[in-house]
């Protein structure tokens, strides 16, 4: 099985760095002419009554510098929850939803009309803002549920994070490290504190538990020739390096690796993966980069064919792009259903923060998460101590997806 990757890192702030480089996925489509949606896959209607259950939907909007078409996702999923899984409780979800535009201030204004809604809880799905979101509901006691988390998010009360934000900076690249014995890690990553501070402060926890050392090379964004950073990096001998950028700085990281003939593996993020037309500009294109995700949009797959007659007809031009908000609503409502007594946002905070059992998280083969759990003991609000990694074909698409177990690697003294 294969995928493509799409692009959104260089519209989105670099201070959404951790976000992007968690909540992205890998997605499906090459351009051509989309395949008929089997919308049998819905399966029979089991329609929601009653009074709805609010929850505060917070997007970037089409006026920000990228729209997401986060919302249209959203509408739909909560639509498919409301007429054939019988909402949450058997009562339908209603959406109050705002719109950033990637700004903080309008952020804390959404955060602020959600505290003084009805909402029971906060959803997010690929979200840029989420501190903002947090700093303003954990102290109102209101339940904020994204698939994603900034720094604050991961730690704040009454807020739960269904991924890891780390995996891509650390998790996954240290885990892959202990894995397969390597000792020396060369991290090439813009030159922003962003992405350099977490990785100077965290990394060495991370590497140290897989029993390996990062060298954390930071290099300006834009420059076109990295083989003096490249080559001098070589020089230190590492048995691996990591990518953390845009599609044009990773690119031009690999053509400088190709160039001097390096031949360790080569680990990324989705975001640092282009299209076909980017691959045929580097010399053997993307073939056998390591490509870490934490969803996949598979079109063989049951679950991609769900999800496709889910968001058909939503006006979504690109969905496979926005699979975040339909993961975190799933996600959530699989995390409720089934409780007892009223739901209210203290009764929701209290679900959340004691999970029973794991649930699937939509569209990540065989991972779960489960809150309450705290795999990851300096980020209490983590719910899923799992990532995915697979492997770059010369055109970009990916391959051979696997799940891998950060949680080691993050271990901290006495636990």
């Amino acid at each position: 099985m294969s995928f493509s990757l799409r692009n959104r890192w260089a519209a989105l702030p670099y201070v959404a760095l951790a976000v992007a480089l968690s909540a992205s996925g890998c997605s499906s489509g090459d351009g051509g002419s989309p395949a008929p949606v089997d919308r049998s896959v819905l399966g029979q209607e089991n329609k929601a009554t009653g009074a709805p259950i609010k929850l505060g939907f917070v997007t970037t909007g089409p006026r920000a510098p990228v729209h997401t078409e986060e919302l249209e996702v959203a509408k739909a999923t909560v639509a498919y929850v409301n007429t054939h899984l019988g909402g949450i409780n058997g009562r339908p979800i209603e959406l109050i939803t705002c719109e950033d535009e990637i700004q903080v201030s309008l952020a804390r204004n959404c955060a602020n009309k959600f505290v003084q809604s009805d909402a029971v809880a906060v959803v997010t799905g690929d979200y840029g803002n989420s501190d903002t979101i947090a700093t303003i509901t954990s102290p109102s006691a209101m339940p904020y549920f994204a698939l994603a988390g900034g720094g604050q998010a991961m730690v704040l009360p009454n807020t739960y994070v269904m991924g890891n934000p780390l995996n891509g900076l650390i998790g996954v690249p240290a885990a892959y490290a202990k894995q397969n014995g390597y000792k020396k890690i060369a991290v090439l990553t813009v030159d922003s504190p962003v992405a350099v501070e977490p990785l100077t402060k965290l990394g060495p926890l991370a590497f140290g538990n897989a029993g390996a050392q990062a060298d954390v090379v930071a290099i300006p964004l834009g420059t076109a020739d990295m083989t003096p950073q490249i080559q001098a990096a070589l020089e230190k001998k590492p048995d691996m390096f990591h990518l953390l950028g845009d599609v044009s700085f990773c690119a031009a990281a690999i053509k400088a690796m190709r160039t001097l003939n390096a031949t360790q593996p080569v680990m990324t993020v989705n975001q640092c993966v282009g299209d076909s037309e980017i691959a045929s500009q580097i010399p053997g294109g993307y073939q056998d980069l390591l490509v870490v995700a934490n969803s996949v949009v598979d079109p063989a797959s049951k679950e991609t064919k769900l999800f496709e007659a889910v968001v058909d007809g939503s006006g979504a031009k690109m969905p496979d792009t926005a699979a975040a908000p339909y993961m975190a609503i799933l996600g959530l409502r699989s995390a409720l259903d089934g409780m007892a007594g009223e739901i209210t946002r203290a009764t929701v905070a209290a679900r959340l923060g004691s999970m029973a059992e794991p649930e699937p998280l939509p569209l990540t083969p065989a991972s779960t998460f489960q809150c309450g759990t705290k795999p990851i003991s300096f980020g209490p609000n983590i719910c899923s101590g799992n990532a995915l990694l697979g492997k770059a074909e010369e055109d970009g698409s990916v391959v051979d997806v696997k799940t891998i177990d950060t949680t080691a690697v993050f271990a901290t003294p006495g636990r």
